[in-house]
């Protein structure tokens, strides 16, 4: 462990040099390569093979990788090295789905992987090798195995210098890594304060953006190159590193997915299904041993493109509407986007000679639409605060008046349609339905005509008084006009509803009204889906209470 954290450390001085004064020159290894392929057993005696062998072998280019015959899976390399600079002895090189063993002259000196047939893939790890002591001139023969020939012969960073050197070359690469995760680990506290703290905000975006920062963040561990200095674990860490690079398209997309709800035009649910259904595709088949979560990545750098690029489309339709937030996401998701397609390509197809990613630094920009969020909701608690706080009591009471019917003391008309343009939105953004009441009195013309308008106004009265008390205090009542009153029920269920509305009937039938006893009838009806309008709700509970007065009155229908 002292090891390690020296390591580190070192890695940490020497990088900083390197940015400010350039990197080292690596130790050239002498002469060039030369490769030997072939598929069978591994060979017991490599270095004697190569020495024997190696100036007929076809030259090898690190950089440019000769295509290899179909179903080569092992691979013999060597180069000569010589010992004029001892102290560069430290081997720096990064493999990808290859086991690697290695000799320098006869003495055998590492060794990681197998070179037999695996369910797994091997993975991928920066290795950091001490060559063996030796004078004048020997041959490195490196020999590598692979479950498929377009996996064979890849390397990165492979060179040899001093270990002071060697560690600053794996912390450069690092560098986007190092500065992303804080601010990752800062955009996931934030927003879990915020989600744990905030009642009044948007609670779903919050825990999105959590979710796709935890799985971001893990991305970037397990992409680091300077996390082998803890522990030999490619394996684990190669295939960490495929599933949360399947996971951070499907995280992001449910920010997106929050971010669009209610716009009809945007299909985000389609285009996350697809997300997930690769995945799933892609574990299923790695699980079965068919080597799929890196065999599927065309695929997924096919959908990438596509799939972000619709979402964007779509965020722009809706900042074209004014919609703040979904303005200020386009910016990260461009980046995201670009970005993690660059290194994708560049990692899978060995598009460059170097690792190092530039995702990371997408998260900056992700920073930007997280503070305008926070801005957005301090906005939002501000216009709060001037509704409750600064109308003066004049205005409340003009408006009071405006929106409530002088006689039973219930919301009017005027009122009616905001009550219910909030009760949709509400139910649209959370996807919880409401209930509506329409209640008439019945036979109330005969007490009208017998009696006079007087008693007809305090039955009226009375009524609108036993309705209300049956409430909950956040379900308002409107005077629909004559003897007809509305309620909407803020509650999903539709038996807990039709209890309520049987509450209100009984009453009514049970009490004195201006010395005469009335009944009435109740049509009841239930917001199904995001496609209701206040239309359709007014047209089925019109039909459930019309139902009611063809039954005989004095009952309870529902019409859904």
């Amino acid at each position: 462990m002292g090891k390690s954290i020296y390591r580190i450390l070192l890695c940490l001085v020497l990088g900083l040099g390197l940015l400010a004064g350039g990197s080292a020159q690596a130790a050239e290894l002498e002469g060039p390569w030369h490769y030997y392929e072939f598929t069978g057993d591994p060979f017991t005696a490599a270095p004697n093979f190569a020495r024997q062998n190696v100036e007929s072998w076809p030259l090898f280019d690190l950089e440019r990788r000769p295509l290899f015959k179909q179903g080569t899976d092992r691979l013999l390399l060597a180069v000569k090295v010589n010992d004029t600079e001892p102290q560069k002895k430290i081997l720096l090189f990064l493999t990808a789905k290859q086991a690697v063993r290695m000799w320098l002259g006869d003495e055998y000196f590492f060794s990681a992987g197998s070179f037999q047939p695996q369910r797994f893939d091997e993975g991928s790890q920066p290795y950091m090798v001490h060559l063996p002591e030796f004078s004048g001139q020997q041959l490195l023969v490196i020999e590598l195995y692979a479950h498929a020939a377009k996996d064979l012969g890849w390397f990165s960073m492979f060179s040899v210098d001093t270990e002071q050197v060697q560690m600053s070359q794996l912390f450069f690469s690092d560098i986007p890594l190092v500065i992303a995760i804080p601010v990752g680990l800062a955009i996931i506290f934030i927003m879990f304060l915020y989600y744990y703290f905030n009642p009044q905000g948007w609670k779903r975006l919050y825990a999105y953006i959590t979710l796709f920062m935890t799985v971001f963040v893990f991305w970037c561990v397990s992409a680091s190159n300077v996390k082998s200095l803890f522990g030999d674990w490619p394996r684990f860490w190669w295939y960490m590193l495929s599933i949360f690079a399947y996971l951070l398209p499907i995280t992001s997309n449910l920010v997106l997915l929050e971010l669009l709800k209610g716009k009809s035009y945007a299909r985000m649910k389609y285009l996350l299904g697809a997300n997930v259904l690769l995945f799933v595709i892609a574990m299923t088949g790695e699980c079965l041993g068919l080597h799929t979560m890196n065999g599927l990545m065309p695929f997924f750098y096919l959908l990438l493109p596509l799939g972000e690029g619709v979402a964007i489309y779509w965020c722009i339709q809706a900042a074209r509407e004014g919609d703040a937030l979904c303005k200020a996401v386009l910016f990260p998701t461009v980046a995201f986007t670009l970005l993690g397609l660059f290194d994708g390509l560049a990692g899978h197809y060995h598009l460059l000679p170097w690792r190092m990613y530039l995702t990371p630094l997408g998260a900056y920009a992700f920073l930007y639409f997280v503070i305008c969020i926070l801005r957005e909701q301090v906005r939002h608690e501000e216009s709060l605060l001037q509704q409750t706080a600064g109308l003066e009591q004049e205005v409340a009471v003009i408006q009071r008046k405006s929106e409530t019917d002088a006689l039973t003391g219930c919301y009017n008309r005027n009122k009616l349609k905001d009550l219910l343009a909030a009760a949709i939105a509400k139910a649209r953004k959370k996807d919880i339905p409401f209930g509506m009441l329409m209640l008439d009195i019945d036979f109330f013309k005969k007490i009208n005509d017998n009696y006079g308008h007087d008693t007809g106004d305090a039955v009226l009265r009375g009524f609108a008084t036993v309705v209300r008390q049956q409430l909950d205090k956040d379900d308002p009542c409107v005077r629909w006009g004559g003897e007809e009153f509305l309620v909407l029920v803020n509650s999903a269920d539709l038996t807990e509803i039709k209890v309520l509305a049987e509450k209100i009937r009984q009453q009514v039938e049970g009490m004195v009204f201006a010395g005469h006893r009335i009944t009435c009838s109740i049509g009841i009806t239930l917001w199904q889906n995001e496609k209701d309008t206040a239309a359709t709700l007014f047209k089925r509970a019109d039909g459930a209470l019309y139902q009611a007065k063809n039954n005989g009155r004095n009952c309870v229908v529902v019409n859904m």
